[in-house]
């Protein structure tokens, strides 16, 4: 398909600052790819001097593998063409001299973060888990703010806040001791190396000469500060993104951050792509008139030429289960009368909770399904386990994977004898490692105990060896050696559990191999780099299954960004539910609105909303309302369910409640 005049613009704007304000199905991924070949053959930019930063593995594969169709291997080789976190992680790699840590440091995860905070705020917190995930929220926000644990300190206006910071500098002095950074350090440590640094900052100002950002939308603020100074002097970089698909502020996006670029860079180039290929007229009518809504600081409307299509349908079911059935009824129907494949067919929500009736429905009607799994592959316990082996052997000071593992399989080493353990360790500053080869040790424990943890380090050891003359086979070693198969059947029982695990074990150890060897899209990497970058994956992506059986699609309205589907059910159109109830007490609509027009723009020919009108809750049954974002709609383009009609009152009443949020919105950009 030949270039419109929009994505022409984009690609030929080479000198100076721009932003690519590109709308849901306009083609963003064929215009950064377009660019990044006319920079090399039109600009004579060397590919070792371009850097393309995404958000996920799975977008900077695909990047590479469509400008293969383009470019020759070797300059799509020499190119940066990552994820941010891993651009971080390269610089702090090449740059690890001018850092306070050594290079075999290792990546911690969530669950090892909790898991620390849990030991450190062990008297205080207790098991209060609710308080644990708001205070490593706020680490993360106070890294990514390049706030100090002493900057914290003092602007703490309370006791939980001074006890908070206090527990932060004490969850950085771990983090420094055991050589160990966290997700949010990959930007944050490179972005003040950077700062602070001239010298530094000037070599890879040098090296990157020309920058391309995807997704930018979803920077959190860290991230904008690192893009701010990667760019030269010339300020020549690309950012393509979109405000009205922000809606990540739970992990930190920031969509001002388009705003501040004006202030930043004053001669940016905005260049907006209104043109949507993927969706009828009427659906993008809808989405237009919807996240209209919503404060605009750029303004852009999208439109398509396409047929204007069907007719937007509102199903309205008496209870949740009458609403899976009134959905399954239609997609047999279509499936039935107009040979529409299951696979063309998603049902999108807004919290995993509304799938487990829906799944329910789809099996009593024989309807297959793939729901969306909101785990990584690299979460399971069986490759936790694997990779917390590579870890130790990477970074022996490991305190998390040591504790993981050193009972894994079986070596009837108990908690009590962790306990005292870790007790001598503090006591003697060392790590868990270093601890078990002091001689003072005997005071501590049981010769009997001591010899089994002496045969554990014994065999880190061997594996340590083993993994510097032949690496390939690492993984097969510490399989075997330990009997961890023999192991893993002995604790799961079930045969199709085991099964699956075993299957993972294998993929793991497959894909190992691979990334050891490198292909013609990726260079081959150390053990070291494997371990980091198969952490990164479990903390940056919950994979959706990819499986091209004829299925019906069931994932979340955050999930389904970035797909497309010929018909699309967006169901639990209720107030407390979309907009869910915290945003409305919040006074957080506008995200919700964003959720709501990202699910409508995944859908191409027909588009469905649901509702239903009363239910179940703690036993309890609730009445509820429609989402005001219906009424947002044009309702010219809307046909509502004909056996249940909506009362005039409630329309009133609902038109009254969005005069309200709006003059507020209004007053409070007026301060």
């Amino acid at each position: 398909m030949p270039l419109n005049l929009a994505q022409k613009k984009a690609i030929e704007f080479i000198n100076g600052p721009c932003l690519i304000l590109a709308g849901a199905g306009s083609g963003k991924t064929k215009v950064i790819i377009n660019k990044i070949i006319y920079l090399i053959n039109q600009c004579q930019y060397r590919p070792h001097n371009i850097a393309a930063v995404t958000f996920t593995n799975k977008a900077a594969h695909e990047m590479r593998i469509r400008l293969s169709e383009h470019l020759n291997i070797l300059e799509i080789n020499k190119m940066i063409i990552s994820t941010f976190h891993s651009l971080g992680l390269e610089i702090i790699k090449q740059e690890i001299h001018a850092l306070k840590f050594n290079e075999n440091f290792t990546l911690f995860d969530e669950k090892d973060q909790m898991m620390l905070l849990k030991k450190i705020c062990k008297k205080e917190i207790k098991n209060d888990t609710k308080l644990l995930k708001k205070l490593n929220f706020m680490i993360s926000y106070w890294k990514n703010k390049f706030f100090t644990p002493q900057q914290v300190k003092l602007s703490a206006q309370s006791n939980i806040e001074e006890h908070f910071a206090s527990v932060y500098k004490k969850y950085n002095n771990y983090l420094y001791e055991l050589n160990i950074l966290d997700f949010d350090d990959l930007i944050c440590i490179p972005t003040l190396l950077l700062k602070n640094n001239k010298n530094i900052q000037s070599r890879w100002q040098k090296k990157i000469s020309y920058l391309l950002v995807d997704e930018y939308q979803d920077t959190n603020n860290s991230q904008y500060e690192f893009i701010k100074i990667l760019t030269n002097h010339d300020s020549n970089f690309t950012l393509v993104g979109d405000d009205d698909q922000s809606i990540y502020s739970w992990r930190g996006a920031n969509p001002k951050n388009i705003f501040l670029l004006n202030k930043d860079f004053p001669s940016i180039k905005i260049i907006k792509m209104e043109h949507n290929y993927r969706s009828s007229g009427r659906i993008l009518k809808a989405a237009n008139s919807l996240i209209a809504h919503n404060l605009h600081y750029l303004n852009k409307k999208l439109f398509s030429q396409l047929k204007y299509g069907n007719f937007i349908k509102i199903i309205i079911g008496e209870n949740e289960e009458n609403e899976a059935e009134k959905i399954a009824k239609k997609i047999i129907f279509q499936h039935l009368s107009q040979k529409e494949k299951y696979q063309d067919y998603a049902i999108l929500y807004r919290g995993n909770y509304q799938a487990r009736i829906l799944e329910k429905i789809l099996i009593k009607k024989n309807i297959p399904y793939n729901i969306s799994e909101n785990s990584s592959f690299f979460s399971r316990p069986e490759i936790k386990d694997l990779l917390s082996y590579l870890r130790i052997i990477i970074n022996p000071d490991d305190n998390y994977a040591f504790i993981r593992i050193i009972n894994v399989p079986s070596r009837k080493i108990g908690k009590i004898t962790l306990n005292k353990l870790e007790e001598f360790a503090n006591k003697k500053n060392k790590s868990l490692f270093q601890a078990s080869h002091d001689e003072e040790i005997k005071s501590f424990l049981k010769e009997k105990t001591i010899n089994k943890i002496k045969k554990f380090i014994l065999l880190i050891k061997n594996f340590s060896r083993l993994s510097y003359k032949t690496p390939s086979d690492i993984l097969d070693h510490i399989i075997n050696q330990t009997e961890y198969k023999k192991w893993l059947s002995k604790i799961l029982e079930e045969p199709e559990k085991i099964k699956n695990s075993i299957n993972n074990i294998y993929t793991l150890s497959e894909w190992f191999k691979k990334m050891l060897k490198g292909d013609e899209f990726e260079k081959p990497m150390n053990l070291s780099k494997i371990v980091t970058q198969m952490t990164l994956r479990d903390i940056s992506e919950k994979n959706i299954k990819k499986d091209k059986q004829d299925q019906v699609q069931l994932m979340t309205l955050h999930a389904s960004k970035g797909l497309e589907f010929s018909s699309v059910f967006i169901i639990g159109m209720c107030e407390g539910i979309l907009p869910n109830q915290k945003s409305i007490n919040d006074d957080k609509i506008e995200e919700e609105r964003r959720l709501t027009y990202v699910g409508m723009t995944r859908a191409k020919k027909q588009l469905f909303f649901t509702y239903s009108c009363n239910r179940m809750q703690y036993g309890q049954i609730l009445h509820m309302s429609p989402s005001r974002f219906l009424f947002e709609l044009p309702q010219e383009d809307l046909k509502w369910d004909k056996n249940i009609s909506l009362e005039k009152s409630f329309i009133k009443k609902q038109d009254a409640i969005l005069k309200i949020y709006n003059l507020k919105k209004i007053l409070k950009n007026k301060k």
